[in-house]
């Protein structure tokens, strides 16, 4: 798979953006949401290279999962801000038939592209404000010969990570079937969190029929913690939540996988 983030995207969307186009149809019945649903899909794909490096099959499912996951959320959203259809009901989600669905919309590449390349800038752009202060720092130091405070947290306390994070792999805490990846990316004004969790098949293989409710919590620097996203899966099922904080990268100390029936932490990353 290319190292380039562009070139991460064409190929990406050569194999999967058909497919994942008729499967976001089949969950939204609506091609604006579709559209929407796989874009936020392929754009948290091509930030985890070490997905990409898996089976064809392997990321097919990844790809479905975090789909599943937008399209439900965004469901939910409408839900709960009583977003209506002409006949005053809530719009659901409606079967499309394949052959009335068509292909993805000429546009969505170009803008894709698009939107990588703008991350990509503003990383350089970030990168090279770092340098230019950290030059201006020393200067200043080898002036006056006084140390120069840095900027955020206090040096006491915990730093969060100072790039961006790659399914790292988190750590159990509790004996529970479930193991996980996280990514921490900095999104200039704030920080998304992306998990992947693989809860482990029932005896004989399949998926389990019991559906649990889990969170993800993002704990800042001074100790504090935060959901940021909630999630329901059953035995079998990999899911791939994804929420965002205002915390700058730098203050993220810790990201929990709990339990929200129990508030046990079954997953843990550390900073």
């Amino acid at each position: 798979m290319p190292q380039d983030r562009a070139e991460r995207m064409r190929v990406l969307y050569g194999q999967h953006a058909a497919e994942l186009w008729r499967y976001a149809m089949r969950l939204t019945g609506d091609r604006v949401r579709a559209e929407s649903v796989v874009e936020g899909t392929l754009t948290r794909a091509v930030e985890r290279p070490r997905l990409l490096e898996q089976s064809e099959g392997a990321v097919r499912a990844s790809l479905f999962a975090t789909a599943r996951d937008l399209a439900g959320r965004g469901a939910e959203h409408d839900a709960e801000h009583g977003v209506e259809d002409t006949d005053g009901e809530v719009p659901p989600s409606v079967p499309v038939l394949d052959d009335a669905v068509g292909d993805p919309p000429p546009s969505l590449l170009p803008r894709l592209l698009d939107r990588t390349d703008t991350r990509r800038r503003r990383i350089r752009t970030a990168l090279a404000a770092v340098v230019v202060a950290a030059a201006a720092a020393l200067v200043a130091y080898a002036i006056t010969l006084v140390p120069v405070t840095p900027a955020g947290p206090s040096p006491d306390m915990p730093q969060g990570p100072s790039a961006p994070v790659t399914d790292q792999p988190m750590q159990p805490v509790a004996q529970y079937p479930v193991t996980g990846e996280v990514s921490v990316v900095d999104e200039g004004r704030g920080t998304r969190i992306d998990v992947v969790a693989h809860y482990q098949p029932p005896p004989g293989g399949g998926y389990g029929t019991e559906q649990s409710t889990y969170a993800l919590v993002v704990t800042d620097h001074t100790g504090t913690p935060s959901t940021v996203a909630s999630w329901t899966a059953a035995a079998g099922e990999t899911v791939t939540p994804s929420g965002s904080t205002d915390l700058p990268m730098l203050w993220v100390e810790r990201v929990d996988v709990r339990s929200v029936t129990t508030d046990q932490v079954l997953l843990t990353a550390t900073f």
